[in-house]
């Protein structure tokens, strides 16, 4: 199922533009914190290149497109920058097709950090790509999605991940717009030890508490201990809060 409507893309692009804004003014921040918000990761035409020197390829609607003009199937890719720990959920393909027989390609690929070798995600289209356009449709500007489930982790530090996509026609009829990543935050996993002696292994809060002392956010009430059951002053909860979210002023 598609997350939005096909709508036409320079009414899009300024929707996108108007909803940027909050109503101070000013940029609105993106949503990256808590554990049930669905964040995004964009990657737009214009970062997808070629992934070798023979792919040849061209641009369309003042840059927003882009597709391969002379090998069919996969032959761009781009970076996708995920937070360490984010569990990816989503993937989305923002396409044009008005071939009846073309189709538009994307697959998400977890990568060895080294770039030995990359494991590309299955989804509605098979083995063939995770996300693609209808091959017998011809539906203009669309999208396609997929949700992966139970969802991808990410480790930065042993992977990379990179958006691998293309078209099969050769004349402009298939394109691609963009490709989205989503993705929720996770309160990492538990140790296999406690750091503080009033909340062990099998504490119900273990995991959350230790999550906030591995992140810096709290030493605890002192003597080795966290005090779980004590109540919490104005003060404290601003230091919780502050270091949790970096916050920042101008």
């Amino acid at each position: 199922m598609s997350r939005r409507n096909p709508i036409p893309w320079a009414l899009a692009l300024a929707s996108l533009a108007a909803g940027a804004r909050a109503q101070d003014g000013k940029p609105e921040a993106p949503r990256r914190f808590g554990t049930a918000v669905l964040s995004y990761a964009n990657v737009q035409a214009p970062e997808l290149m070629p992934d070798s020197s023979a792919i040849h390829f061209s641009a369309g609607n003042n840059g927003a497109l882009r597709y391969q003009t002379n090998l069919a199937g996969f032959g761009l890719a781009a970076p996708v920058h995920l937070p360490a720990g984010a569990l990816v959920t989503y993937i989305e393909l923002d396409y044009y097709d008005a071939s009846a027989s073309g189709q538009v390609l994307a697959s998400l690929g977890v990568c060895n950090y080294d770039g030995t070798g990359c494991v590309f995600q299955a989804g509605s289209c098979g083995t063939t790509a995770t996300v693609c356009s209808d091959v017998a449709g011809a539906p203009d500007y669309a999208s396609a999605s997929f949700n992966f489930s139970p969802g991808i982790p990410v480790n930065n530090f042993l992977n990379r991940y990179i958006v691998a996509a293309g078209n099969t026609t050769l004349d402009g009829t298939t394109a691609i717009s963009q490709v989205i990543i989503g993705y929720v935050l996770q309160v990492s996993p538990p140790p296999g030890s406690a750091t503080f002696t009033d909340v062990p292994t099998d504490h119900p809060f273990f995991q959350f508490v230790e999550a906030l002392a591995r992140s810096g956010i709290t030493g605890g009430c002192g003597g080795g201990k966290f005090c779980p059951d004590k109540p919490l002053t104005r003060g404290q909860m601003a230091v919780f809060l502050a270091k949790a979210l970096g916050l920042q002023w101008p």
